[in-house]
């Protein structure tokens, strides 16, 4: 697990240095920038019966803009449950609905989604292995998208008992079949955060994190890349 650790290190800082690097080379692709707020938050479930199952919950909420007066939004409220399997791994079962407005359209996506996900630790640095699968239904077609995500995401104390964090992730995307509302088979996106994050004490889960999201898009219609520069502010909120 550790050579694997030191692996993804090494796969974020190539994919840092490549996005540094990215406004001098891609004139040729579509450049935007924007502001993403987003809100985390799980726990325990308590329910009658379930006192004693090794069952939480999850809910998300995110309030995307992009374009120079923000006339692209996104909305996401991402509800779902899990099982943890051990201390170290969980599934997870869930529902989404996103809406997105742009000048002249709206739509609307309603998600099913299921998720694995791990995480380790190697001396001060915690390690998220989390692997996605969603079923999406998009208000423009008929037709089911599947889609596959995997993450990896380390963060470690700036310093010894620090309560600042370096935190870094990235997540790739890929369309598992055609649809009629315009998914292609093949890679999606990838979206590659570095910021920081703060949280409240040691034993507190709460936490703040803010950084620069490198998002990168395949526009299959036309052939053309989209590249999002964009603020990223986090709040994780579990009891």
């Amino acid at each position: 697990m550790e050579r694997s650790i030191r692996r993804a290190a090494g796969v974020l800082v190539v994919a840092v240095g490549l996005a540094a690097a990215w406004g001098e080379l891609a004139h040729g692709q579509i450049q935007d920038a924007g502001l993403w707020l987003g809100a985390f938050s799980q726990g325990e479930l308590s329910l009658t019966g379930l006192e004693d199952a090794p069952t939480r919950w999850w809910f998300d909420g995110n309030a995307r803009f992009l374009g120079d007066d923000f006339e692209l939004f996104q909305g996401v409220v991402r509800p779902g449950l899990g099982y943890q399997l051990t201390d170290r791994q969980s599934v997870w079962l869930g529902y989404a609905w996103i809406g997105e407005s742009l000048p002249g359209l709206a739509f609307h996506e309603n998600r099913i989604w299921e998720q694995w996900a791990l995480t380790h630790d190697v001396g001060d640095t915690t390690a998220l292995f989390r692997s996605r699968l969603e079923q999406r239904f998009v208000s423009l077609g008929n037709e089911v998208g599947w889609r596959f995500r995997q993450m990896v995401r380390l963060q470690r104390p700036v310093h010894e008992r620090s309560t600042l964090l370096w935190v870094a992730w990235d997540e790739i995307f890929f369309h598992l079949n055609d649809t009629d509302w315009g998914a292609r088979t093949g890679y999606n996106q990838n979206r590659l955060f570095v910021g920081l994050g703060r949280q409240s004490s040691s034993r507190n889960r709460r936490r703040t994190e803010i950084g620069y999201l490198y998002q990168q898009i395949n526009v299959a219609e036309d052939g053309a890349d989209l590249s999002n520069h964009i603020l990223s502010i986090n709040f994780f909120l579990s009891p």
